[in-house]
């Protein structure tokens, strides 16, 4: 996120005292504010769950056994095939 960008929206969270305790000496270890700490860290954290969810990376060995793996034929798998032909617990009466 730019530095200059505006912070026009609030964040509220319940801790532990444990945890602000923890998360302030964090803080000022980095030399951050608590928010700015929190904000950083939360920032970091969502970029890499995103990240996980588009991007991988392999090695040559690696790519080859997952192309392998996609180019084969699927499998029939009787008891899948079972379970997706029941109703599903929200449609049972």
């Amino acid at each position: 996120m730019p530095a200059a960008a505006k912070k026009e929206r609030r964040i509220q969270l319940r801790a532990s005292r444990r945890e602000v305790s923890t998360i302030s000496r964090a803080a000022a270890t980095a030399g951050l504010s608590l928010s700015a700490f929190i904000l950083e860290s939360a920032s970091e954290r969502a970029q890499r769950t995103l990240a996980d969810q588009r991007h991988f990376e392999l090695n040559a060995r690696q790519w080859q056994a997952f192309s392998e793996a996609l180019d084969r034929p699927a499998r029939r798998l009787p008891r899948l095939e079972k379970l997706m032909r029941e109703p599903s617990i929200l449609e049972r009466r």
